[in-house]
């Protein structure tokens, strides 16, 4: 049978940053004012219980400000077009305010919460968490209650579903990698080793004495766009349009 060609994008935090979003990482990351064995570590949440609920609680009110931008719209409206997943590192919404759904997001939401006493998860959308009085509305915990969001030294069982998709890719299938360095995924050291069409849309490359194994580089890719995600979103749309449509028979 014939091979259906799939379009997988691959998305980080520089993606959300044209729409106003901290981003993590970098220089001026909200890790630079942040201790992670506070905010965001999975073997000490729960000392830090006050601290980690402020945190996220401020995250959802500057979500609740911002807007998808263009390149969100873009991705979402390929999946009316296209065999399309889409994977994101990113715990914000902005893919599914825009009309996308089924989004795999590795690293969690950060709208939900989830009781680690009963494993049950659920959406409060850009409320606030009150760790005083809010509980579990499974089983009405309060101290095992944390945002749905991958911790440090936390399992990622999303893990799992993106590394079959992306070793699934083949060489008729399309690869989109927007606004990340690879530095916590290896996405550039696995684009190296597929077959398949590449893209990659970043800000800028990343500096040699900054490159370690892994990283994305411009020479694992086909294409590269050096802009803000919400520039590049008309060209990306055209390269990936033009190889959706191409066809070299083998697909393998």
């Amino acid at each position: 049978m014939p091979h259906e060609r799939h379009l997988v994008v691959f998305s980080g935090a520089g993606l959300s940053a044209d729409s106003g979003i901290a981003t993590f990482r970098g220089s001026d990351g909200l890790w630079e004012n942040h201790r992670i064995d506070e905010v965001c570590n999975y073997l000490t949440w729960e000392r830090h219980r006050d601290s980690v609920h402020r945190f996220y609680n401020a995250r959802r009110v500057a979500l609740a400000e911002v807007q998808p931008h263009a390149m969100h719209r873009l991705l979402a409206s390929w999946q009316s077009r296209f065999k399309t997943t889409l994977i994101t590192q990113n715990i914000d919404d902005l893919l599914e305010r825009a009309g996308a759904s089924d989004v795999l997001h590795v690293h969690g939401v950060l709208t939900r919460m989830r009781c680690e006493a009963c494993e049950t998860v659920w959406d409060i959308g850009t409320t606030a968490w009150d760790p005083s009085m809010d509980c579990c509305p499974a089983c009405g915990s309060k101290d095992k209650v944390k945002p749905d969001v991958v911790f440090f030294n936390e399992p990622a069982p999303l893990y799992e579903p993106m590394w079959e998709v992306l070793g699934s890719l083949r060489r008729d299938d399309v690869l989109v990698v927007i606004g990340t360095d690879g530095a916590v995924v290896p996405i550039g050291g696995i684009a190296e080793q597929l077959k398949c069409r590449k893209v990659l849309n970043n800000l800028e490359p990343v500096a040699p004495e900054n490159f370690v194994r892994g990283m994305v580089a411009p020479r694992q890719f086909d294409r590269t766009l050096y802009k803000p995600a919400a520039k590049a979103a008309g060209e990306l749309d055209e390269i990936v349009t033009a190889w959706m449509a191409a066809w070299s028979g083998s697909g393998l």
